[in-house]
């Protein structure tokens, strides 16, 4: 930064930071390969206004109080007719027999959606309570984990996973979360990183990927395909090595630097830094999680997350 034709300015933060949105992704999102790259897509964009028009009454039909799930399901069969490929139509027809307690039936039509679209987190969560029913725990849980990820910030859903998991006696710890006290904003040619304690490492980490020109040429250089893994990985272990050097000045607890730091001894770094910064920034990316890295990922959140990193100072 001191070598950098970009100024710096370094403030403390007082208050609150700016809140930043969490996004939950809506249903019907699939992904499709063009000229050689991974696409997302919407259901909806690719309906007819005759099947716009047979979405819309049987939705209707099903979000009223007393839901006509058989009425719903006509409709949804014209759909289908027209687009077998209708992935988002087999789970709610999955969903309307979940609802009507036909299980067998739920499971056939939900299978049939995951075979079309395997980031389809409904039709992953109506599949995990299903199995839950069944009593095939292992497997319910690995699903419903697994539609979690697809929609990261859904509040219903992690406040179920959590649920189960404790009826399972397994713990997910939802008491801390990836929330840096900074931000950074630019005053005319001035790059301002405004912090509080250790934070002030992760600002300007940030501040220097996301405008000096220079630091971003250099990286260019260098065999770095994914830009968003390097930054944050480069920013959480320059925080990380601030926190252990001043910890011993610096009396707060830190749950996020706790639980990096048992990510470091657990090889585990790549998965802290998908699953708590950037699927809560960018939900989406789940939707092109590897299988390979989406079994790194579940078997994150039941190492890492079955941890209490928050120390109770009363």
């Amino acid at each position: 930064m001191e070598a950098s034709p970009t100024k710096y300015e370094l403030e403390q933060l007082y208050g609150a930071v700016p809140r930043k949105e969490r996004k939950v992704l809506p249903h019907g999102t699939y992904t499709r390969e063009i000229e050689g790259k991974e696409h997302q897509l919407e259901y909806k964009e690719t309906e007819t206004a005759e099947e716009e028009a047979w979405r819309i009454a049987a939705r209707d039909l099903v979000s009223v109080e007393r839901p006509n799930y058989d009425k719903a399901r006509r409709y949804y069969y014209k759909i289908l007719k027209k687009n077998p490929a209708h992935a988002q139509t087999y789970t709610w027809i999955g969903e309307s027999y979940y609802e009507e307690k036909n299980y067998k039936k739920a499971r056939i039509w939900l299978n049939k959606a995951l075979e079309l679209n395997p980031i389809d987190y409904l039709a992953q969560w109506l599949s995990a309570e299903i199995f839950l029913k069944n009593g095939e725990i292992d497997t319910a849980l690995y699903t419903l984990t697994l539609a979690h990820v697809y929609n990261r910030n859904h509040p219903r859903l992690i406040k179920r996973l959590i649920e189960v998991y404790e009826q399972q006696e397994q713990i997910y710890y939802g008491n801390w979360g990836f929330d840096p006290l900074m931000y950074i904003y630019k005053d005319g040619e001035t790059v301002v990183v405004t912090a509080e304690g250790i934070w002030l490492t992760y600002g300007m980490y940030k501040a220097v990927w996301n405008y000096d020109t220079d630091y971003q040429y250099i990286k260019e250089q260098q065999d770095v395909t994914d830009y968003l893994f390097q930054q944050e990985m480069e920013a959480m272990i320059g925080t990380y090595m601030t926190y252990f050097n001043l910890k011993k000045d610096d009396k707060r607890n830190y749950p996020v630097m706790n639980a990096f730091g048992l990510c470091l001894d657990y090889r585990m770094v790549e998965e802290f830094v998908l699953y708590e910064i950037l699927l809560v920034d960018k939900p989406s990316l789940s939707h092109h999680i590897t299988p390979a890295f989406m079994a790194r990922i579940i078997q994150y959140i039941s190492t890492i997350r079955s941890v209490d990193y928050v120390i109770d100072e009363d």
